[in-house]
């Protein structure tokens, strides 16, 4: 029984193993303090002062300013954006689930969406896209003011961005 969704499956057959390509941290014009779900040691494209691998444990160590987060996908996507949603600054990456509980409970209570025109093409450690797209479309979420600032810059870029009156940090 599929409990979730992944990316799509790489030439190792493991889902969690696609990154978010370097355009877009181009686009976004951002320095993040912390990826709390990266790679071990992280990527070279991904501008970031600290990673936390798998090892790590990124969903309960202590996250620190801006955080730029692409979760591993599935069952565990409403963890960490939970964890997001608490620490209300930063931007996380993830597919556009509008009928997920974890949409409804953190995204939407955000202060910003943007939503993604097209499909992201995930990359793999070497930065080469992946053969196909994935299965449905992505949003940018975003918590706090340099977040928020930042996705306003990308959304004529990138997609249509939906501002949040005041975010609503209510559970």
């Amino acid at each position: 029984m599929n409990k979730g969704f992944t990316h799509e499956k790489n030439a190792s057959n493991n889902p969690e193993e696609w990154y978010t390509p370097e355009w877009m941290f181009s686009t976004l014009n951002l320095d993040f303090d912390l990826d709390p779900a990266a790679p071990k040691g992280g990527l070279p494209w991904i501008p970031a002062r600290e990673f936390y691998c798998k090892e790590d444990d990124g969903l309960s160590t202590p996250w620190h300013g801006l955080v730029w987060l692409n979760p591993p996908y599935g069952k565990e996507t409403g963890k960490w954006l939970q964890r997001m949603h608490e620490h209300r600054q930063g931007i996380a990456l993830v597919f556009s689930r509008t009928d997920s509980r974890w949409f409804h409970d953190y995204a939407v209570k955000a202060d910003a969406i943007l939503y993604l025109k097209g499909r992201v093409r995930f990359v793999n450690a070497d930065g080469d896209p992946g053969k196909s797209s994935p299965g449905c479309g992505s949003v940018l979420i975003g918590w706090g003011e340099v977040a928020v600032s930042a996705l306003q810059t990308a959304a004529n870029e990138l997609g249509h961005l939906e501002l949040i009156a005041g975010g609503r940090n209510d559970k």
